[in-house]
């Protein structure tokens, strides 16, 4: 391997010892960075993922550019032949280059390392999904690296070894692109997606090193390089003899085997998790639910040979759920694959199990087509059953199918009182309703004065609020509570006007149930201007989305169960709450504002471009957990989770932020003591909220990567060639001489 290591050492050395290489650095760094800062302000998330989804069309440049004179310009000029003379083999050479290159590229690639730094300024960083992230970039570009090593391999002019790593690299990357894939029949499209580096880059891009893709990535690799080591064998071998045709005929069997592996690699398993909380891998409650089951729980998949491309890694993902379902459970589950498309029983059958055929658009070469097929669930324990007719979703389809092999086990579901006040919005709860459901007996509790609470009732939602509460009704919720009876507590002291974006301060009943517990929900507004989401606002004939500091993006502080694994939760148009002094130790913050977080009180203009005071900034609270039951001090029984919003549930914003839902049925298991599933429910995979402390820092973090990182390379590169220009200058002297 010396050899190896010499030559390797000798090309990386040449790159810098000339101007193109940092010329190329500098070129890389810049376009990165500025693509990259021009989405993630706007995203607001603390994700390398605008910077991954242009890697690939960067590297399709940057990559030819660098491995073009690889092999080339020693066959130009004639040192190849020099080369080989030597002691050393052709494959030594070939993997010395490939290597010199390859270590170029990463170089490169190490100096968007100052991104995910200045992204850690903004947000609490995911490090494991970095580390995954910059794994598979340095997989796609050892694949890149040896078609571009190859493609310099076969022609002595580097501008055309450019262009022709260049047209591969561009194949290789657009048939994995949606426009094309699916345009193809669905056989094709799975092909073409098994062979596209960019599907392979985009899966690890979750956090997730499958070995799937890293076998992809490095047979990739393997190919190229055994055509390139056949281009550079052929030169010393005639045509017309039989060692030629020998090693003909062992490139195309390695190169087969390759490509036979790279293609059944989809099947071998094995994955490395380094999401927070291991989101991909199945939790401990999970495995405990699985393996305490009593009887055979069957799982029938429903799933079309031929799903639209879109679907197809979904599809890999949720038989690699089942899988590990299956392999959790000492035997207890059995997973049958069923394909109905052409088989009337099969069809039937899924029918009375609950899962239903569903249309796909599918995207042809003239007109968009439908197609029927399946991709569907059905479950089978002992007389119950459960089915999802429709897989949406492969993130949350393990909370989907544990929550109900769950209430299939179950016998005694708790009671769940729901207890809903018209809303100023309109907003309607039936998706959080319908979600309790698959948990809990869901009753709607009226409360009037001769009608108490009813016994089973163990928990309540209180959604909205009336304007005041009489005396019986305020003391039928103090029963409610001696009995230990938990509340998810949920309003607004400021309501949004219909029209005219008015805010008015609105009276809130509930406080009269909450001040025994030290808590009160504020008539304010809060508003945070530097973590929020954006609102639609008309502009010149169109729309443009514009920050809503009223639209709280609010930070997780993780401190107890229900926001234990949840990032952030967005309250449109909430209050504060506030917190009496006396009861600081049996109270915990569960969601807040930044240090940029201020309130609005009275009659508030609420226009997303009105002008916000910033006098008397800081962290305002904006969900609370009250648990007497942890002190001894206090009569008080039951707990409270209070939040000043309740629209953040409404069906609306649970579908565009489910960071409030998933907080919302965590808060549910909590109160009614029945925890299992939260772990489940958690796993948090998207990226944390990115608010920094000022634009000064934010600012400091851009130009520092899009000017400062350039600029020091033209430093250390102008410092290094003027040090190596003057050495060629100087005069030899022996070293005799110079003693």
């Amino acid at each position: 391997m010396k050899p190896v290591r010499t030559i390797a050492a000798r090309e990386l050395q040449a790159l810098f010892d000339h101007p193109t290489g940092y010329i190329l650095f500098i070129v890389f760094v810049v376009v990165t960075d500025f693509l990259f800062f021009g989405q993630v302000f706007l995203l607001g998330a603390a994700s390398l993922r605008p910077m991954l989804d242009l890697l690939p069309w960067i590297f399709l440049f940057f990559i030819p550019a660098v491995t073009m004179r690889s092999l080339a310009e020693d066959s130009r000029i004639g040192t190849l032949e020099v080369v080989l003379a030597q002691p050393v083999t052709e494959l030594e050479f070939l993997l010395g280059k490939f290597l010199g290159y390859l270590g170029f590229v990463w170089i490169g690639l190490a100096l968007t390392i100052p991104i995910p730094l200045g992204l850690s300024f903004g947000a609490d960083l995911h490090v494991g999904v970095t580390i995954a992230q910059y794994v598979g970039t340095a997989l796609m570009a050892m694949g890149l690296v040896g078609v571009g090593v190859w493609a310099s391999s076969v022609t002595p002019n580097q501008i055309t070894a450019f262009i022709l790593a260049l047209a591969v690299m561009f194949v290789l990357i657009l048939i994995g692109a949606n426009p094309l894939i699916t345009g193809l029949p669905a056989s094709l499209g799975t092909l073409a997606a098994n062979l596209s580096v960019l599907q392979h880059f985009e899966n690890i891009n979750r956090g997730v090193i499958d070995l799937r893709d890293a076998v992809y990535f490095i047979t990739l690799t393997g190919i190229f390089l055994g055509l390139a080591y056949f281009a550079v064998l052929g030169r010393r071998l005639s045509r017309a003899r039989e060692a030629r045709r020998r090693l003909q005929l062992g490139t195309l069997l390695v190169v087969a085997t390759l490509v036979v592996v790279n293609l059944f690699g989809r099947y071998i398993g094995g994955r490395l998790d380094l999401t927070p909380g291991n989101a991909y891998t199945l939790s401990s409650a999970t495995k405990t639910l699985l393996a305490n089951l009593d009887d055979l729980l069957t799982i029938t998949y429903y799933v079309s040979d031929e799903v639209p491309h879109g679907l197809e890694f979904m599809k890999r993902d949720v038989e690699d759920l089942l899988r590990d379902f299956r392999g959790a459970s000492d035997g207890n589950v059995r997973v049958v694959t069923v394909d109905p498309s052409d088989d009337e029983e099969l069809e039937q059958e899924a029918r009375n199990a609950g899962v239903q055929p569903v249309q796909f658009n599918v995207v042809g070469d003239q007109a968009l087509s439908v197609t029927e097929g399946y991709l569907g669930v059905a479950l089978q324990y002992a007389d119950a059953q459960e089915a999802i007719s429709l897989i949406q979703r492969s993130d949350d389809l393990e909370y989907q199918l544990a929550s109900r092999i769950r209430s299939m086990t179950r016998t005694d579901p708790r009671a769940i009182g729901f207890v809903e006040q018209q809303s100023p919005s309109g907003a309607a709860f039936n998706r959080f309703r319908v979600a309790l459901r698959q948990q809990y007996d869901v009753q709607t509790v009226s409360v009037t004065d001769s009608t108490p609470i009813p016994d089973d009732i163990a928990t309540l939602v209180l959604a909205g609020s009336p304007p005041f509460l009489s005396d019986s009704q305020a003391q039928h919720f103090e029963a409610f509570f001696a009995r230990g009876g938990g509340a998810l507590v949920m309003a607004s002291g400021m309501a949004p006007q219909q029209q005219g974006f008015m805010a008015q301060p609105q009276p809130i009943g509930w406080n009269r149930i909450l001040t025994p517990f030290g808590v009160a929900i504020q008539p304010n507004m809060v508003y945070d201007l530097a973590s929020n989401d954006f609102f639609p606002v008309s502009m010149g004939g169109g729309s443009a989305f514009v920050p809503y500091p009223f639209w709280v993006r609010a930070v997780s502080t993780r401190a107890a169960a229900p926001v234990r694994d949840v990032e952030s939760a967005t309250f449109p148009w909430a209050s504060s709450i506030g917190i009496a002094d006396s009861v600081r130790d049996l109270v915990i913050p569960l969601f807040t504002t930044t240090e940029a977080g201020g309130v609005e009180s009275g009659t508030a203009f609420i226009h997303p471009q009105r002008d916000y005071s910033q006098d008397s900034l800081g962290v305002q609270v904006m969900a609370v957990v009250v648990n007497p039951l942890v002190s001894d001090s206090t009569a008080l029984r039951g707990r409270v989770v209070v939040v000043g919003n309740s629209d953040f549930l409404s069906d609306g914003a649970v579908q565009r932020w489910p960071g409030g839902f998933v907080f919302g049925l965590n808060a549910i298991d909590w109160l009614a003591q029945d925890e299992a599933l939260i772990a489940i429910r958690s796993k948090n995979r998207a990226p944390p909220p990115l608010a920094y402390e000022s634009d000064t820092v934010r600012d400091f973090v851009k130009w520092g990567n899009v000017v400062g990182v350039p600029l020091l390379l033209v430093v250390v590169g102008a410092v290094r060639l003027v040090r190596r220009r003057r050495r060629i200058g100087s005069t030899y002297v022996p070293a005799a001489e110079a003693t």
